[in-house]
Protein backbone atom coordinates (compact mmCIF):
# COMPACT_ATOMS: atom_id res chain seq x y z
CA UNK A 1 0.00 0.00 0.00
CA UNK A 2 1.49 3.08 -1.05
CA UNK A 3 1.21 6.40 1.17
CA UNK A 4 -1.11 8.11 -0.61
CA UNK A 5 -3.80 5.11 -1.11
CA UNK A 6 -4.80 6.61 2.15
CA UNK A 7 -7.70 8.60 2.21
CA UNK A 8 -6.83 10.39 5.29
CA UNK A 9 -3.05 11.33 4.00
CA UNK A 10 -4.72 11.99 0.49
CA UNK A 11 -6.78 14.88 1.96
CA UNK A 12 -4.44 15.85 4.19
CA UNK A 13 -2.22 16.50 1.18
CA UNK A 14 -5.09 18.02 -0.63
CA UNK A 15 -5.58 20.69 2.14
CA UNK A 16 -1.96 21.46 2.18
CA UNK A 17 -1.41 22.13 -1.71
CA UNK A 18 -4.94 23.48 -1.60
CA UNK A 19 -4.20 26.38 1.78
CA UNK A 20 -0.89 27.11 -0.04
CA UNK A 21 -2.39 28.18 -3.54
CA UNK A 22 -2.49 31.85 -2.82
CA UNK A 23 0.76 32.23 -1.09
CA UNK A 24 2.12 30.20 -3.61
CA UNK A 25 1.18 32.69 -6.39
CA UNK A 26 2.09 35.80 -4.16
CA UNK A 27 5.53 34.49 -3.47
CA UNK A 28 5.89 33.32 -7.29
CA UNK A 29 5.15 37.21 -8.68
CA UNK A 30 7.15 38.94 -6.05
CA UNK A 31 10.07 36.35 -7.43
CA UNK A 32 9.00 37.58 -10.77
CA UNK A 33 9.40 41.05 -9.99
CA UNK A 34 12.46 40.30 -8.36
CA UNK A 35 13.78 38.49 -11.49
CA UNK A 36 14.82 36.21 -9.15
CA UNK A 37 17.43 33.32 -10.48
CA UNK A 38 17.37 30.32 -8.85
CA UNK A 39 21.01 29.38 -7.82
CA UNK A 40 21.81 26.47 -5.68
CA UNK A 41 20.02 23.60 -4.11
CA UNK A 42 17.95 25.26 -1.68
CA UNK A 43 16.70 27.76 -4.24
CA UNK A 44 16.24 25.14 -6.99
CA UNK A 45 14.15 23.57 -4.07
CA UNK A 46 12.26 26.81 -3.80
CA UNK A 47 11.23 26.83 -7.50
CA UNK A 48 10.45 22.71 -7.29
CA UNK A 49 7.78 23.38 -4.65
CA UNK A 50 6.09 26.62 -5.99
CA UNK A 51 5.93 25.25 -9.72
CA UNK A 52 4.34 21.83 -7.50
CA UNK A 53 1.77 23.63 -5.47
CA UNK A 54 0.95 25.65 -8.52
CA UNK A 55 0.70 23.01 -10.82
CA UNK A 56 -1.40 20.74 -8.53
CA UNK A 57 -3.95 23.49 -7.43
CA UNK A 58 -4.69 24.12 -11.70
CA UNK A 59 -4.52 20.48 -11.92
CA UNK A 60 -6.99 19.54 -9.18
CA UNK A 61 -9.51 21.91 -10.30
CA UNK A 62 -10.11 19.46 -13.49
CA UNK A 63 -10.10 16.29 -11.53
CA UNK A 64 -10.53 14.82 -8.15
CA UNK A 65 -7.99 12.32 -8.46
CA UNK A 66 -5.27 13.69 -5.67
CA UNK A 67 -2.68 11.07 -6.34
CA UNK A 68 -3.27 11.68 -9.86
CA UNK A 69 -2.52 15.65 -9.79
CA UNK A 70 -0.38 15.47 -7.08
CA UNK A 71 2.07 13.00 -9.58
CA UNK A 72 1.56 15.48 -12.47
CA UNK A 73 2.39 18.42 -10.98
CA UNK A 74 5.96 16.47 -9.71
CA UNK A 75 6.10 15.69 -13.29
CA UNK A 76 5.73 19.09 -14.54
CA UNK A 77 7.87 20.70 -11.95
CA UNK A 78 10.63 18.23 -13.46
CA UNK A 79 10.08 19.50 -16.58
CA UNK A 80 11.05 22.71 -15.73
CA UNK A 81 14.69 23.48 -17.66
CA UNK A 82 16.46 25.05 -14.70
CA UNK A 83 15.15 21.94 -12.26
CA UNK A 84 16.09 19.38 -15.07
CA UNK A 85 19.40 20.84 -15.76
CA UNK A 86 20.58 21.25 -12.11
CA UNK A 87 19.24 17.14 -11.24
CA UNK A 88 21.24 16.12 -14.53
CA UNK A 89 24.23 18.21 -12.79
CA UNK A 90 23.75 16.48 -9.63
CA UNK A 91 23.17 12.56 -11.18
CA UNK A 92 25.99 13.22 -13.14
CA UNK A 93 28.15 14.47 -10.17
CA UNK A 94 27.13 11.70 -8.27
CA UNK A 95 27.87 9.32 -10.97
CA UNK A 96 31.16 10.52 -11.40
CA UNK A 97 31.91 10.57 -7.56
CA UNK A 98 30.74 6.95 -7.48
CA UNK A 99 33.36 5.89 -10.15
CA UNK A 100 35.96 7.88 -8.68
CA UNK A 101 36.35 11.14 -10.92
CA UNK A 102 37.46 14.02 -9.91
CA UNK A 103 37.01 17.54 -11.67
Amino acid sequence: MGLLDDTQIQDAVDDLLSSAATSNERLMNRLLELEWIPQGEAHITILALLLTISSYNELRNESDDVQLCLFNAYVKAMENPTISRYMAKVAASNIDNSLGVSK
